[in-house]
């Protein structure tokens, strides 16, 4: 038998099959069913008994009903306005990843250390003499204007392009029992200049955020506020619209690109 043979779920009972079940100590295994009801972030899992699975079980669970009911939303970053990414409850010192579909809330406290991580590929000869647009991108990446005002974000070296970029979270111990959180920054749907600046603003607002808390910057205020979203998202597309009217004016942009651009942030 074997590799081949039918296992049954130490949890629940049942069927753990061959490619949807998760190898726990002792030699057991959960199903994917119970596996889909712990976070997606909890590390350790060859290492956990039934009772270690049942108790992330358990505090997944109290973390949704957090979330649903507790958490409150002071600020979030958001990619675009279909791609949030994270949301902070400053009353609490605490944010949450609203990416996914049942969102993971951690404490500030329990970050050891994080920053932005960039992948990138070396130009090809078309790319450098074919794609003024990605040209364009790439010296507005190096230029001064740029690093002046994303100081804490990494630059793209001289001859490379962005093909990707992630916001990595190293934590102490948590309830969530998650050692480390790698956000994408830049879903694969496009690695255009525009997408690119977008990122390069959501990360760098994300890192600052951090930043204050790590620095002892950010105190808790004294009662439950919450957050006027509708301000934020405002102040959100008008600094973006700044940013693509910057690559119009380097010819990053065409101005039917722009407008167009420009109408969707602003919901015109």
């Amino acid at each position: 038998m074997g590799l081949f043979e039918k296992k049954e779920c130490a949890l629940c009972g049942g069927k753990a099959g061959l490619i949807t079940r998760y190898k726990i100590a002792n030699g057991e295994y959960i199903c994917g069913d119970c596996h889909g009801r712990m976070s997606p972030y909890t590390e350790g899992l060859g290492n956990m008994s039934v009772e270690d699975v049942e108790e992330q079980i358990r505090i997944k669970e109290e973390n949704d009903e957090r979330f649903n009911n507790q958490f409150n939303i002071t600020r979030q970053f958001d990619f675009d306005s279909r791609h949030p990414i994270m949301a902070v409850d400053d009353n609490s010192g605490e944010f949450a990843l609203i990416k996914d579909a049942r969102p993971d809330i951690f404490s500030f406290d329990n970050v050891i250390s994080y920053n932005v991580d960039l992948n990138t590929a070396a130009l090809s000869e078309e790319e450098r003499q074919n794609d003024s647009s990605l040209m364009g991108i790439l010296n507005y990446l190096l230029s001064d204007n740029f690093g002046s005002r994303f100081p804490d974000m990494p630059r793209c070296p001289q001859g490379c392009k962005v093909i990707g970029m992630y916001f990595e979270i190293k934590f102490g111990a948590n309830p969530l029992n998650a050692d480390r959180i790698r956000i994408d920054m830049l879903p694969g749907w496009s690695t255009s200049e525009t997408e690119v600046d977008k990122a390069y603003m959501c990360a760098n607002e994300i890192y600052q955020c951090f930043k204050e808390y790590k620095s002892g910057q950010r105190q808790a205020p004294a009662g439950a506020v919450q957050a006027n979203t509708a301000a934020v998202d405002s102040a959100s597309a008008i600094e973006q619209v700044k940013q693509l009217k910057e690559l119009l004016d380097m010819g990053a942009l065409t101005p039917d690109e722009f407008e167009k651009k420009k109408k969707e942030l602003l919901n015109l």
